[in-house]
């Protein structure tokens, strides 16, 4: 793939409730949230295992707004300044991940419910892969 650059991915760890919280995040924006109870390998090890050929740094700078929306999900608040996402993934996904964006804190819905919200009742197994691939938990609960 000739004139292909691999972007920047920028990698950093918070720890919220003993858990430790692994956040990528691109120039564009948010990218990925890892969650893990294990022993610490360091952001770059964490993410290197999920993004093999990526190129990253470790720096929190660029993930500030997302360390702020993941610091107020854990405190059942949605975040102000909710970061940017710079996902890849089909219309579909990205419908049913602004769809649970807007389900209030401590409220749940079904696979079933959620494909209702997205015009597509009879969705709901597509609901659940889709969130069987949500890159920003926490974010898109």
């Amino acid at each position: 793939m000739s004139g292909t650059s691999i972007p920047e991915i920028y990698c950093c760890k918070i720890e919220m409730d003993r858990m430790n919280v692994y956040l990528a995040s691109t120039r564009k924006g948010a990218f990925r949230i890892g969650l893990s109870l294990e022993k610490d390998p360091g952001c770059i090890t964490f993410f290197r295992r999920l993004l093999k050929g990526a190129w990253l740094l470790e720096n929190s700078g660029p993930n500030r707004p997302l360390i702020r929306a993941v610091e107020a999900a854990f405190l059942n608040k949605r975040s102000e300044d909710m970061p940017l996402p710079d996902i890849s993934c089909t219309p579909f996904q990205w419908s049913v991940f602004t769809a649970i964006a807007t389900i209030p804190f401590g409220e749940t819905r079904t696979y079933g419910e959620v494909a209702s919200m997205v015009g597509r009742p009879r969705a709901a197994r597509a609901v659940g892969q889709a969130l069987g691939r949500n890159p920003l938990p926490l974010i898109f609960p």
